[in-house]
């Protein structure tokens, strides 16, 4: 899929056509934080993932520009994206936005980030404006708490 060893572009691309940007800021890419972008590479519409220091992008579709940035606001009429707070240190994540114009590919996003966390880590939902989807994914995922 790809390595956590840095290019001079920071920017990979897999075998399948995502491209993964590593922001200049991470240093050394957190075991955690590779596991999360390989398992949303594999969620098939997911195209665009950046890495920040302290945040997870992935989606389907990137703003136009020099700077690709995966859209993940919610209720965006053709997008299926994700962004996630990390808090490494902390070993825990909280969800900040989904969206996903086509049903059923933000429950495969939300596993594919929780099966990348170790034992122990803890994942949040801090604002739940969904009319029941974090409601559905807590009951499939003990580890996912709204707060």
């Amino acid at each position: 899929m790809f390595t956590s060893e840095r290019t001079p572009e920071n920017l990979i691309e897999n075998a399948e056509g995502v491209q993964i940007k590593i922001s200049k800021k991470v240093k050394v890419l957190h075991p955690v934080a590779e596991a999360m972008a390989r398992n949303l590479a594999e969620v098939e519409p997911i195209r665009f993932i950046r890495i920040l220091p302290d945040l997870l992008e992935a989606s389907s579709e990137a703003t136009i520009g020099r700077s690709r940035i995966p859209i993940t606001k919610p209720g965006h009429p053709s997008a299926i994206g994700i962004s996630v707070i990390l808090s490494l240190a902390h070993e825990e994540i909280q969800f900040f936005a989904v969206t996903s114009a086509k049903k059923g590919y933000g429950g495969r996003m939300v596993d594919a980030v929780l099966r990348a966390l170790p034992a122990g880590w803890k994942a949040f939902v801090l604002m739940d404006w969904s009319d029941g989807f974090w409601e559905y994914m807590t009951r499939r995922y003990a580890s996912l708490k709204i707060v």
